[in-house]
């Protein structure tokens, strides 16, 4: 079984004539399951512990790939969310009591008040 993976989304893409009798597990887990994900998914974020770093793995779900994001907490200062340095667009409801940074590893982000929502979006650099 080879599955690669794509460089944005982490989705499967099978190498041709690999996944013979066990496509159907890859299209529905590793496809079909984490496109939903990327288009409509929701994730909560806790900042009050700390700087939060998304979870970004390939074939499984993660915070990174969904599209919404629900920052929570109580951290009482700023906090940073770093994303995935790859293109991606994200509906961000800052919930917590502080701002927060959304931005990428080697970017600068944008700031999010406390209480405020944002579509916020950039191309990986």
């Amino acid at each position: 079984m080879t599955i690669n993976y794509t460089s944005l989304l982490g989705l499967a893409q099978p190498v041709t004539g690999t996944e013979a009798n066990t496509w159907g597990t890859v299209v529905n887990d590793e496809i079909t399951a984490l496109i939903e994900e990327a288009v409509a998914g929701g994730v909560s974020i806790n900042v009050t512990a700390g700087n939060v770093t998304m979870t970004d793995t390939d074939g499984n779900t993660n915070q990174a790939r969904n599209a919404i994001l629900l920052i929570t907490g109580t951290p009482g200062t700023t906090r940073n969310v770093v994303a995935p340095s790859s293109s991606k667009v994200y509906i961000v409801r800052n919930g917590s009591d502080s701002s927060i940074v959304l931005k990428g590893a080697a970017t600068t982000g944008v700031t999010l008040l406390a209480g405020t929502e944002a579509l916020c979006f950039w191309n990986g650099s």
